[in-house]
């Protein structure tokens, strides 16, 4: 689909500067059926371009940005028309492939290289951060180089790659057990029968699907294992972002029963929630994000009373569920969660300040004190104070460094409890 947007000029032409304070108004025709307006406004961000804005009346929708048109080549004239084409034929596939590179760890630790590379060699005027930089990236080198080794020692990438296919395999016939044991009776629990077993057949074609899957993505595996041993010569950070990127490809399928059970659950507590708020005289106002009184005729508490009632008698049936596949989500999370704080430490640590601090340099003095010498009443001593080795790693830390990836414990607790999905940590 081709979006066209067509401007008579005025005189003088558009310029997009900051003295461009007007707003200009357009409309055109989407796919012959819908009237789309749009709105030009002037790019902050650059001098000679101007944002283009739409909306649809009919759907009620915001302004959307569509895309930047540079003002400038070709110019515009007294008497020309200017024509603005959009195409969006690819946009689906555009936004799948941005949010894959913008998830892959390999991508950002790619990224953050580059960052180093560049702050590395704009930071020569100071010698700390210089050094913290340059011994930071040897080290890293260095490490990877260790790992290759390793690596190599093990069989290389063909027994590397049997072993991890084979752990894959392991762990997708456990699952398989677990889910035919939740089928019947597990830990003694009288769980509902049918439910139950709905359930269960549901996870187990799922899994059938995922071997499957597996057999099929064995070329790009090896691919990428091989990948891994050139990747360990780039840095240890690379080995650790590569990896991590493995067990998101390897644990999509229980990433996937997570996501159904904890749907399940979070709409069975919300129907919960909802009549219960029912039989107290209340609803929720969607308007103003509120709970209401509101006056409830009886053939809707009856039906109320019903639909609680089945939805009581099915909870715990999916609480078991959505118990165990919450574990496996939360496993494979903190394995995630140690390798990207590992990936931090390697990005952060200043090599060259910890040095200095070991050899008691001056150059990492936190501060300065005046002493006395005995029997020398009017000569003072300068003293160097040196910090605790804590205090002086974050005053040295590398300025091309992320921030700490922290955790809010509180609101992770709320998410597990009230089922909302548990994104990485």
């Amino acid at each position: 689909m081709t979006l066209s947007l067509r401007k008579e000029e005025k005189e003088g032409g558009l310029v997009a500067s900051a003295e461009a304070k007007k707003t200009f108004f357009f409309f055109f025709d989407l796919m012959q059926s819908d009237l789309v307006y749009g709105a030009v406004k002037p790019n902050e961000n650059y001098y000679n371009c101007v944002n283009v804005y739409c909306t649809s009346f009919q759907k009620k929708k915001k302004l959307d940005l569509l895309g930047t048109w540079n003002c400038v080549e070709p110019k515009p004239s007294k008497q020309s028309k200017v024509w603005i084409q959009f195409t969006t034929d690819n946009k689906l596939c555009t936004k799948l492939t941005d949010s894959i590179l913008n998830n892959s760890r390999v991508v950002q630790q790619l990224r953050q290289r580059v960052l180093q590379w560049k702050t590395w060699r704009n930071v020569q005027q100071c010698e700390m951060a210089y050094y913290n930089l340059l011994l930071m990236m040897l080290l890293d080198l260095f490490l990877g180089f260790c790992f290759v080794k390793l690596f190599h020692s093990l069989g290389g990438p063909n027994q590397v790659l049997e072993i991890f296919l084979d752990s894959v395999k392991v762990i997708a016939d456990d699952l398989q057990l677990l889910i035919e044991n939740l089928m019947g009776f597990p830990v003694g629990l009288k769980l509902n029968r049918p439910l139950s077993t709905v359930l269960g057949k549901f996870f187990l074609y799922h899994l059938y699907l995922w071997k499957t899957y597996i057999d099929i993505i064995k070329p790009v595996v090896s691919i990428i294992v091989f990948i891994a041993s050139t990747f360990g010569l780039i840095g240890l950070s690379f080995q650790m972002a590569l990896l991590s990127d493995l067990i998101t490809m390897a644990s999509l399928h229980c990433y996937c029963f997570y996501v159904y059970a904890a749907r399940l659950y979070g709409v069975t507590l919300h129907g919960l929630r909802s009549t219960l708020r029912m039989f107290g005289g209340r609803k929720w106002n969607p308007l103003r994000l509120r709970i209401d009184s509101g006056e409830f005729a009886w053939d809707q508490l009856c039906v109320g009373m019903f639909i609680f009632s089945s939805l009581l008698l099915l909870l715990p049936t999916l609480l078991v569920y959505y118990i165990v596949f919450l574990a496996l989500r939360l496993a494979v999370l903190l394995l995630q969660g140690t390798l990207k704080r590992l990936i931090w430490l390697i990005n952060s640590l200043p090599t060259y300040s910890m040095l200095l601090w070991f050899l008691d340099s001056p150059l990492l003095a936190g501060d300065v004190q005046f002493q006395t010498i005995p029997d020398r009443d009017s000569t003072l001593k300068l003293v160097c104070i040196k910090l605790p080795l804590i205090l002086s790693m974050k005053r040295s830390l590398n300025p091309s460094a992320p921030h700490y990836p922290s955790i809010n414990w509180t609101r992770r607790l709320n998410q597990i409890l009230s089922g909302d999905l548990i994104y990485p940590l």
